[in-house]
């Protein structure tokens, strides 16, 4: 995957005007400039043949700029027409070792494009973002727009590339804003081909699709141009495409690899089509024909040692490998692509080579190493897992600051507006003082403008009113959010969380698989139902419930059965009633950890729902050792872990509350025995009632 463009520079406009007699330095500064020319005009031997030449001239003379220069092209052309990587550097490396003897600097910046590019295309990130640094520098140095812009691309790049992607998030949002401010259409399309990309990798398909195509309606000449010059045309269009694939949108992928085969004469780009179409036929599952195209990309790519590439179409061979039943091959090539991604330490690689191998021993029944093998998977694929979860949570929050900037632009523009009105009313009083219109003309001309003006202000604050209405509903949204990614990490207790691995890794200890497996079981699908019920601000009650009776279980295994519970509906249709998620559950575990956890005998716990008008009740009565005595024995960070999930809680119901215009409250009772000692907590929460 590629999103680079490099800035082009046009240092002369027809090749034909340099005077081939010219003497010395001027003369090896033309042959450079014809050189750069002829690769913009794809003529590889005529580009090569100037570039050789004024080395050799530039040798002659020992005219150090010339030289790196020179050799500079020289890198550019095995890039540019061969995507020689290894030639590229070396070629490169050599004209930076010229640079560095001249205090002459002018096309270093193209040089270190080319170099980081190289060492890019060979996963050697940590000198990618060296030299990357260093031009960035230098364009601060020089303070140009143009080069800060491309070293802002090589670091989202690389940061992408290496699975970081809420780093890459905040470089791709730099160069964003950037483009934006300087207004400049290049720039623009490019940026937003960047975060097409980064919504790819995060699968937020839809959203990708969506950047793919504004690209695509701001594209003309000048844009297309432009991605052609940089390499970029081909990596567009089959990461476009890919899109489609990954919607499961077949024949609108199909068209467009149809629409976008390279020409006879563009080899180069093959590799990339090949590949693309392979993992196409691979997510239809038609393992031969992903297979053979495999194959064809990857032997085009080690030849050119483009790493990462390399590296992607391994695993992709080694899946398909484990699809069609060859273990061994699957093997084979899982291994070789993760050698590579643990070198490189590339994220979403290491976790596909990883799944392969733990398949492929599952298979072969060798237990240590399929449990070793999917030990590492899991891991690995919760990290990349968890960056893809903060990438996509600094997406929202940088889409709700441009709908609220939107929003208050729009606010401006109405107050301009009417200043406007206003001002042009003013004038045209004037205009007819001045002029000294007949009265009776003057009046009936002054009453059609008062009442024409008298209108255009109630629509203008009528329209005021309205904007405000939606800013003020745009941040009421945006603190609902707020709140429901606030519960869903309360609810997400990693007290919890650590404790059930415990009990599995207990259960595993004493050789109890069914205890282990059911329990385990019952922990991953509590896990699904909290991370999907969290998607919607509302769900049916019978979800919540489901994902209650689940968390009560769990609970009661890991305490021993030290407690039962109870679940009534009073004959409520839960399928129909419409709850936010996790609504009950903190004030359960609360009941659970400060008041029957700590009893010497065996506790109850009961909860019950019903309906009266419009309001739901939750009534949680736990017969523990009460909320004085919980204070006493219990630890200051669980006390605090809870109340601040009761606390966001109690936030989202008031914000109910606020919406329905309904006196909801939370009430919770201390229940006393006969003898006075406590007998429990009594919690009743009031909720709105919701159908669907």
């Amino acid at each position: 995957m590629r999103a680079v463009a490099f800035a082009q520079h046009n240092p002369i406009e027809n090749p034909g005007n340099l005077a081939p007699f010219t003497n010395d330095t001027n003369r090896i500064d033309c042959l450079n400039a014809l050189s750069y020319k002829y690769i913009i005009l794809e003529k590889k031997d005529s580009a090569e043949y100037f570039a050789t030449l004024a080395c050799k001239e530039a040798q002659k003379i020992n005219y150090i700029h010339g030289i790196a220069v020179a050799y500079s092209r020289q890198s550019q052309i095995a890039k540019h027409f061969d995507d020689d990587f290894i030639k590229s550097e070396t070629l490169g490396k050599t004209s930076l070792q010229w640079y560095e003897k001249t205090g002459n600097k002018e096309g270093i910046d193209t040089l270190y494009n080319y170099l980081i590019y190289t060492v890019f295309s060979q996963s050697r990130f940590e000198e990618a973002i060296d030299y990357t640094e260093k031009k960035y520098a230098f364009a601060k140095q020089s303070d140009n727009l143009s080069k800060t812009m491309d070293a802002l691309t090589w670091m989202f790049a690389i940061y992408r590339q290496r699975g970081m992607y809420e780093k890459s998030f905040q470089f791709a949002r730099q160069r964003y804003d950037l483009a934006l401010q300087s207004k400049n259409k290049i720039w623009i399309s490019t940026a937003l081909y960047g975060m097409a990309q980064l919504y790819m990798l995060i699968e937020d398909y839809p959203d990708a699709l969506s950047y793919f195509r504004r690209v695509l309606q701001m594209d003309d000449q000048e844009t297309i141009h432009e991605r052609i010059s940089t390499d970029n045309d081909i990596w567009f269009k089959m990461e476009f495409t890919e899109v489609f694939s990954h919607l499961k949108l077949f024949d609108s992928a199909w068209h467009y690899y149809n629409l976008f085969k390279p020409a006879s004469n563009k080899a180069a780009y093959f590799r990339v089509y090949w590949v693309s179409t392979g993992e196409c036929y691979l997510l239809q599952k038609d393992y031969n024909r992903a297979l053979q195209n495999f194959q064809l990309g990857l032997k085009e790519h080690q030849k050119l040692n483009d790493r990462n590439e390399v590296m992607r179409t391994l695993l992709d061979i080694g899946k398909t490998w484990l699809a069609l039943g060859d273990d061994k091959a699957a093997l084979q090539y899982a291994r070789d692509g993760l050698q590579i991604a643990l070198t490189t330490k590339t994220k979403q690689f290491i976790r596909d080579g990883y799944q392969v191998l733990y398949s492929v021993f599952d298979r072969w029944h060798q237990t240590d190493s399929a449990n070793f093998y999917f030990r590492k998977y899991t891991a690995m694929k919760d990290l990349v897992a968890n960056d893809q979860i903060k990438a996509k949570f600094a997406a929202y929050k940088y889409d709700q600051q441009i709908e609220l900037l939107n929003t208050e632009k729009q606010l401006q523009q109405e107050r301009l507006r009417q200043t406007t009105t206003q001002k042009e009313f003013l004038i045209v009083i004037i205009v007819g003082i001045v002029l000294l219109v007949p009265v009776l003309l003057r009046n009936f001309f002054l009453k059609r403008k008062n009442e024409t003006h008298r209108r255009k202000i109630a629509e203008s604050e009528l329209q005021l009113q309205k904007l405000e209405v939606e800013r003020a509903k745009a941040a009421f949204q945006k603190q609902a959010a707020d709140l429901e990614m606030q519960a869903l990490r309360a609810q997400m207790n990693p007290h919890f969380i650590f404790n059930s691995l415990n009990s599995i890794n207990c259960f595993i200890l004493k050789n109890d698989k069914l205890q282990a497996s059911a329990y385990l079981t019952k922990f991953s699908k509590l896990i699904r139902l909290i991370l999907q019920n969290s998607q919607s601000a509302f769900i049916t009650l019978e979800n919540e419930l489901d994902a209650l009776q689940l968390y009560l279980e769990l609970e009661a295994v890991r305490f021993d059965q030290q407690f039962s519970y109870g679940i009534t509906t009073a004959g409520l249709d839960v399928a129909i009633i419409k709850v936010p998620p996790l609504i009950i559950q903190p004030y359960v575990e609360n009941a659970i950890w400060h008041g029957l956890m700590l009893k010497e005998e065996k506790g109850h716990l009961e909860i019950n729902l019903f309906t009266e008008d419009t309001t739901l009740y939750c009534k949680i009565t736990d017969d523990g050792i009460g909320r004085q005595r919980a204070k006493e024995l219990g630890s200051r960070s669980s006390r605090d872990y809870k109340s601040m999930g009761m606390h966001i809680t109690a936030e989202r119901i008031t914000m109910l509350q606020h919406k329905k215009q309904l006196d909801t409250v939370i009430e919770v009772t201390d229940l006393a025995q006969a003898d006075e000692h406590s007998g429990g907590t009594e919690v009743l929460l009031k909720i709105p009632l919701l159908y669907d």
